[in-house]
């Protein structure tokens, strides 16, 4: 009998479907019930969570939690994202924050860089969602 080897799926970066756009406006549906203003972090750690297998978020909990605990002071590199997935990224963060599209395409050169640290970008996201109420 011929024995087969069984693999584990690779962790890490996968190529994004529709499917995982329609899960993460499904995921912020139901946290948005959990809180009045976003501020760009969950949104983001959704928008990760949909492109890499090393990032997951936790919405039972209040606040959200992620895995791993320490997302925002990693890099983009870190969680598996490289330059191509970046703008994937930025067209995810595009749909779940349409209010602030504009500045995400202007600041595109300077945000779509996987070494940047995660938790600045999200700044960026709170600043611009801030900046975009007034």
């Amino acid at each position: 009998m011929k024995s087969t080897k069984r693999t584990q799926p690779k962790r890490g970066s996968r190529k994004p479907t529709p499917q995982d756009a329609q899960d993460a406006l499904t995921l912020l549906d139901r946290a948005a019930r959990h809180r009045a203003a976003p501020d760009g972090a969950l949104e983001l750690a959704v928008a990760l969570a949909s492109l890499t297998r090393l990032v997951t978020v936790d919405l039972r909990q209040k606040p959200f939690r992620t895995e791993p605990a320490d997302l925002f002071d990693l890099t983009f590199a870190g969680v598996g994202l490289n330059d191509g997935q970046m703008g994937f990224l930025r067209e995810q963060l595009k749909r779940l924050l349409p209010a602030i599209s504009g500045d995400l395409d202007a600041n595109s050169q300077v945000l779509d860089q996987p070494n940047h640290r995660i938790g600045d970008y999200a700044q960026f996201l709170k600043v611009a969602l801030l900046l975009n109420n007034k």
